[in-house]
C-alpha cells in the first residue's frame, strides 16, 4: 500500500473515531483543543536578571625569563583593591551592579561566600559605616580565589570616595580612598521680587544651599517679614569638582542682603559655624555631650581596644555613654544630615556634618528624628539611645571626626565661644575679606 492510501486510510479511521464520539466528548474534546492552540501563543515567562553583570579571571601580560613564558598581573590591576601585593593569578573577580532592594548578604548568598565573612567585614565597616546604605547605580567588585574565599572587596561610595576591604593576615582591613578633587567658588546675585526662594532659584542657587542661607541669618533676620521688593542678595558658594565633574557637594561661604536700612552678613569660618561682618556668631556654640547631665563613660576612646565581642583589637572610635533605651540625643552642633539609617553592627545611627571640618556620628539608637539632607541646629533632638545592631548592652556611642580623622569626643578642642576670639580675629577678618573681594564689595 502506497503511502498516501495510508495516510488516506488513517484520516478515515480519525474520523469515524470522531463521528462515533457521543456529543459531551465530542464538545470537550473542541475545548480541549482551543485551549491548547491558545496557550501555545502565550509569551514565555521571562527570567529575572541577577545582578552578577561580569564575571571574568583577570587578564595577565607575559615576561619571558630565561627563555621561559611568567605569567604576571597587568599592572593597572594590582592596586585596584587598595593593595598591589595579590597573587591574582587564577582568581575569580566578579562586578555588581547595585538594584533596588539588593543586599549584600543576598549578593553573598547567591555566590556562596560565607556569611562569617559578611559579618566581619560589617564589623570593621563600623569606621566608615557604608556597607549598610548601598544605593541603586553603584558598583561593588569582589575578587576570590579558587576555594571562593573572599581576598577583597570594593564599592566605589560617591564621586569621592572608594572603600575597598582587603585580607591581611586572615583579618579584612578597611581603606578609604578619597579624592580631594578641586573646591571652586561660584558668586550668584540677584533682586528680591517676591518670594526668597523663587528669586534665590532664579539666580542658580539650590535647594540646599537656600536652606543653607536661611538656616545662618534665621536668628538675626526674618524672611517672611522683613525682606522687602527691591532688596539685594549676594551669595558665595564653594562646589567641589572631581575629574571636571560637579559632586553636588557645597557649602555657602558668605551671604550678603541688603535693604534700604542694613546689610545683613554671614560669613562661614573654619569650625563650620557662621558669623557676622564682626565676628559676632549667628548661632550657638559647640556642646560637649549629645546628652542632657552627666553619665558614666563605660568605654573611652581607644584606637588599640579589644572588641568585646570579636575578641579582636579594633579601634574604638568614640566614647560610650552607659545609658538605658529611651535617653535624648541632641546635635552637638549646626549642621546636615550626612547619613540616616541602619547598619548591621552600628545598628540605627546619624552622622552630622559641621562645615568641611568637623563630622559627628552617634550609634545603636533606638529611634532616628532626622532624615539625610535635613539641616539641623546645635541642641536639635536627633534621636534616642539604644542596642540595635551589635551591641553588649545599652549605651550611646558618639564619634567626634576632624577632617575624617576620628579624635577623642571628650578632650577635642571644641570652639566652645559665641564670637571668634581675639587669638582668632585676624585669621577671620582675611577669610572674611578674600570673601568680599569675590563678591566685589572690597
Amino acid at each position: 500500500m502506497s503511502f498516501l492510501n495510508r495516510i488516506k486510510v488513517l484520516l478515515s479511521a480519525f474520523i469515524h473515531f470522531i463521528n462515533s464520539l457521543p456529543r459531551k466528548h465530542f464538545f470537550a474534546l473542541i475545548i480541549l483543543f482551543v485551549c491548547l492552540l491558545i496557550v501555545s501563543f502565550l509569551p514565555s515567562q521571562s527570567i529575572e536578571t541577577k545582578p552578577i553583570t561580569r564575571q571574568l579571571v583577570l587578564p595577565t601580560q607575559s615576561t619571558a625569563i630565561d627563555n621561559y613564558t611568567k605569567a604576571e598581573p597587568i599592572e593597572v590591576e594590582r592596586g585596584q583593591y587598595g593593595d598591589s601585593s595579590f597573587d591574582f593569578s587564577g582568581k575569580r573577580e566578579i562586578k555588581w551592579t547595585i538594584k533596588e532592594g539588593d543586599t549584600l548578604s543576598n549578593l553573598f548568598q547567591e555566590e556562596g561566600i560565607s556569611a562569617a565573612v559578611l559579618h566581619e567585614l560589617q564589623e570593621v565597616d563600623t569606621s566608615h559605616l557604608r556597607l549598610g546604605n548601598l544605593l541603586p547605580g553603584q558598583e561593588i567588585k569582589v575578587l576570590l580565589d579558587s576555594d571562593n574565599l573572599l581576598l577583597a572587596l570594593k564599592i566605589k561610595v560617591d564621586f569621592a570616595n572608594t572603600l575597598s576591604f582587603v585580607l591581611k593576615d586572615g583579618s579584612y582591613i578597611a581603606l578609604l580612598q578619597t579624592e580631594k578633587g578641586e573646591w571652586r567658588n561660584s558668586y550668584y546675585q540677584g533682586t528680591v521680587t517676591g518670594s526668597f526662594y523663587v528669586n534665590a532659584k532664579a539666580a542658580g542657587l539650590s535647594d540646599g544651599q537656600i536652606q543653607q542661607i536661611s538656616g545662618a541669618l534665621q536668628e538675626k533676620f526674618d524672611f517672611n517679614r522683613q525682606l522687602r521688593v527691591g532688596d539685594t542678595f549676594q551669595v558665595l558658594v564653594a562646589k567641589q569638582y572631581i575629574d571636571g565633574q560637579y559632586t553636588y557637594d557645597s557649602e555657602v561661604l558668605a551671604v550678603l542682603i541688603k535693604n534700604n536700612r542694613q546689610t545683613y552678613s554671614a560669613f562661614l569660618n573654619e569650625d563650620g559655624r557662621y558669623f557676622d561682618a564682626d565676628g559676632k556668631g549667628l548661632g550657638k556654640a559647640y556642646r560637649r555631650s549629645p546628652l542632657d547631665g552627666r553619665y558614666r563613660i563605660s568605654s573611652s576612646f581607644n584606637p588599640k581596644r579589644l572588641h568585646p565581642i570579636t575578641k579582636r583589637v579594633r579601634p574604638h572610635n568614640g566614647t560610650d555613654f552607659a545609658v538605658g533605651v529611651g535617653h535624648k540625643v541632641y546635635s552637638i552642633g549646626d549642621g546636615v544630615v550626612q547619613f540616616a539609617g541602619y547598619h548591621p553592627a552600628a545598628g540605627n545611627y546619624i552622622v552630622i556634618k559641621h562645615g568641611r571640618k568637623y563630622t559627628t556620628r552617634y550609634l545603636h539608637l533606638s529611634k532616628l528624628y532626622v532624615r539625610k539632607g535635613q539641616r539641623i541646629k546645635m541642641g536639635k533632638l536627633i534621636g534616642k539611645s539604644g542596642n540595635t545592631g551589635r551591641s553588649t548592652g545599652p549605651h550611646l556611642h558618639y564619634e567626634f571626626h576632624i577632617y575624617g580623622k576620628p579624635v577623642n569626643p571628650m578632650k577635642v578642642n571644641l570652639p566652645l565661644s559665641a564670637e571668634i576670639s581675639q587669638k582668632n580675629k585676624k585669621a577671620f577678618n582675611t577669610r572674611r575679606d578674600n570673601f568680599l573681594k569675590e563678591m566685589n564689595e572690597i
